[in-house]
Formats: C-alpha cells, sequence, structure tokens
C-alpha cells in the first residue's frame, strides 16, 4: 500500500489486569499497545449498511475499517482510539497473509463500554 494514503493517526489499546497492593483484582484497564498510521475506510456497498440501528436507535455502530502496517501481536480483544473516539476490534486481517500490511475491521458503538 502507498504510505501515503496511511493519513490518520490511532492508537491501538489493550486490556490490562490490575491488582492493588494486596494483589486483589481490579476492574481491568486500557494502556496503548501500539500507534501506526492508517488509512481509514467506511465499508460501502449494495446491501451494506455502515450504521445499524436496534430498536428505537438509541443503539448504533459505525462500521471502519483501518489499514495499518503488519503489527504483530494485534487481535480482537483490543480497541482502536481515532479521532476521540473508541472502536472494538471485530477482526484483524493479514492481507494477502504476507505480514506487510493488516486491516482492522472495526465497530464504533454509541454506548461503549469499559
Amino acid at each position: 500500500m502507498n504510505p501515503g494514503k496511511r493519513d490518520k493517526r490511532i492508537v491501538i489499546e489493550h486490556k490490562t489486569e490490575r491488582k492493588d497492593e494486596e494483589g486483589n483484582a481490579l476492574p481491568a484497564g486500557w494502556e496503548v499497545f501500539s500507534k501506526a498510521w492508517a488509512k481509514a475506510d467506511t465499508p460501502v456497498g449494495s446491501g451494506f449498511n455502515s450504521e445499524i440501528f436496534k430498536g428505537n436507535a438509541e443503539f448504533v455502530i459505525k462500521l471502519i475499517n483501518f489499514t495499518i502496517p503488519y503489527r504483530k501481536g494485534v487481535h480482537s480483544d483490543m480497541r482502536v482510539q481515532y479521532r476521540g473516539k473508541l472502536f472494538e476490534i471485530k477482526s484483524v486481517i493479514d492481507i494477502d497473509e504476507k505480514h506487510k500490511d493488516m486491516c482492522l475491521i472495526c465497530e464504533e458503538r454509541s454506548n461503549w463500554q469499559s
């Protein structure tokens, strides 16, 4: 991929286990795993909606794909920060299985839960 098309800065985060001084588990937190320049695409096409409404539209899912240079260790238990919003990584695709570029299939949810 032409590096000039990667013009969006994203932060990939992973959940971390935390413990207090006594070793008791605390709620998991999020830490930076990696930063990357990405190409951001909103999927479009026949039969494909980039926004999904459920019920009375209180729950909206926006789909977006981020193409980045290959990064070992990125998986679907992580999330992406982009323009102040959080995106759940639904799938990670090693493009052409060459370990050169990868595509993160993501969802932005209007009701994000930590």
